[in-house]
């Protein structure tokens, strides 16, 4: 692999509206470590990404980029995401789904700000390192990222002078600040947790539906009757006729049945229609709620079905973008890297998506069945033409090789 130089001008149109939130040199060097987080093997330090970086300046440069307050990462993720979304060529009629979640990644870093002992939800076990709420839009399996925040706990957002906001506040931060294109309809959808009082009001301030799962202790009052979620799903299932919806997952097609237990009040939010399900021959019984009356039981399991694709852009920007690939100290500079690598995931979104497709059919109608790896490769690709192309039109004969070595990366 040789060194980064320049930008493709094939690339160059994803960069083209965020100068309006970066300032002084800070474009140049955001346009570089996006492109090699997206290209890179290994760990996404500053250290390592600076070896496939031919730039002028030294590596602490782009270090001081993290640390200066000079440029808005989560506007310019804000005012990436539109230009994403058009690019996705949205159909009438298309819903926009929102995906509300917090993630746990343990860090490495022992004098990191904000860094607080937790329980990781995979392994039950302990960690140190750092949690943040996330919003994605969804379009089509297609994810977008919207925003992410930092939780600080509250003693050590005492220490460092920041305001405490919980997890579920940030959610409907982030809710708050969403906007929408005109004519587009939108859900939001999170999980057990995030659906309180605090994120449904934010849902109604901004006239959007949302789509949430019920825990089994959540109140129910039906016809006079109080009763618990779990024991009244479980009741539902046994009593009445079930109905079959089939989803399509990556392990192939697979059956819900469920029960569409009509309107329900439901504890502290108001009047909801539920739905209870039970994927294949499970024992589980999953409670599904929403606001939105137009919207059937097959429906509501289609649509929050939807919110795993936010658990597959963790997954991809943990494993091949490097998301807790930071040792950097202050708190906003965790931050920072965080906003790097939603860009990158961006950058290979159209590599997923723009692609020759069968002879009569158009591409962006398709789903994107190219997986991180596979758009990197593409990347990869399109870098080392542009590579060949700046040789032969700069270089010529010997020269050329002796340019291959010096931007060759051992």
């Amino acid at each position: 692999m040789c060194r980064l130089i320049r930008v493709p001008a094939t690339l160059d149109k994803c960069f083209c509206p965020l100068p309006l939130c970066v300032h002084w040199d800070h474009c140049a060097y955001f346009r570089l470590l996006v492109l090699v987080i997206a290209m890179a093997w290994g760990r996404r330090n500053v250290a390592n990404l600076d070896r496939y970086m031919d730039a002028t300046h030294h590596r602490t440069r782009f270090h001081h980029s993290f640390l200066v307050a000079r440029w808005d990462p989560a506007a310019a993720l804000r005012q990436n995401a539109p230009a994403r979304l058009r690019a996705l060529h949205r159909g009438p009629g298309e819903t926009l789904d929102v995906v509300m979640d917090d993630a746990k990644k343990a860090t490495r870093g022992k004098a990191m700000d904000a860094v607080a002992t937790m329980k990781d939800p995979m392994t039950e076990g302990d960690i140190r390192g750092h949690q943040y709420v996330c919003a994605l839009l969804v379009v089509r399996a297609q994810v977008i990222s919207w925003g992410i925040r930092l939780y600080v706990k509250p003693e050590h957002a005492t220490a460092l002078g920041l305001p405490f906001d919980q997890t579920t506040e940030l959610a409907g931060q982030l809710s708050r600040e969403l906007k929408a294109p005109a004519g587009v309809t939108v859900m939001v959808l999170f999980d057990a947790y995030s659906r309180c009082h605090t994120v449904v009001k934010a849902c109604q301030e901004k006239h959007v539906h949302f789509a949430s799962t019920l825990k089994r202790h959540r109140r129910l009052f039906t016809q006079g009757w109080k009763l618990k979620a779990g024991r009244y799903g479980k009741q539902l299932c046994r009593r009445r006729r079930t109905h079959t919806c089939v989803l399509a997952k990556p392990q192939g097609m697979v059956g819900d049945r469920f029960v569409a237990a009509g309107w329900l009040e439901v504890s502290q939010l108001g009047q909801r229609h539920g739905v209870f399900s039970r994927q294949g021959s499970a024992r589980k019984i999953l409670g599904l709620v929403t606001d939105a009356p137009a919207l059937s039981g097959a429906g509501l399991i289609r649509t929050y079905d939807n919110r795993w694709a936010g658990a597959q852009f963790f997954q991809d920007s943990q494993q091949r973008l490097g998301l807790g690939h930071y040792q950097h100290r202050p708190d906003r500079a965790s931050v920072t890297p965080r906003h790097l690598v939603c860009f990158a995931y961006a950058l290979l979104t159209p590599l997923r998506i723009e692609r020759h497709g069968a002879q009569g059919q158009w591409a962006h109608h398709k789903a994107a069945d190219l997986s991180v790896a596979t758009a990197q490769e593409a990347l990869r690709c399109v870098l080392w033409d542009d590579l060949v192309a700046y040789l032969t039109e700069k270089r010529r004969g010997e020269a050329v090789l002796a340019e291959l070595e010096r931007l060759r990366v051992a």
